[in-house]
């Protein structure tokens, strides 16, 4: 497979980005507009996974209403649902 290009690493680098701070409009804007609610980063996690992961609930159910797939595990094999329950609370 060939390495993809600097436009879509941008791109790929910021939903990414939306997904882990929680921006939740510009993100679901991205995905109605055509991007792949779906879609994995190298380590095979998902948006989801990641609005999971940091606890942004707005945006996890953002992208569950837009079909993003709950139970699909990371190659480190990690559900989306269960991440906010194993991090540990900030003190």
């Amino acid at each position: 497979m060939s390495e993809p290009d600097a436009d879509i690493r941008e791109l790929a680098t910021r939903l990414f980005a939306l997904a882990r701070s929680g921006t939740t409009d510009e993100l679901a804007a991205d995905v109605d507009a055509g991007v792949n609610v779906n879609l994995t980063n190298q380590n095979g996690d998902t948006l989801l996974m990641l609005a999971a992961y940091h606890g942004h609930v707005e945006t996890v159910r953002a992208l569950l209403e837009r079909g993003g797939t709950r139970t699909e595990p990371t190659t480190a094999v990690r559900l989306p649902w269960p991440a906010p329950c194993s991090r540990p609370s900030p003190r």
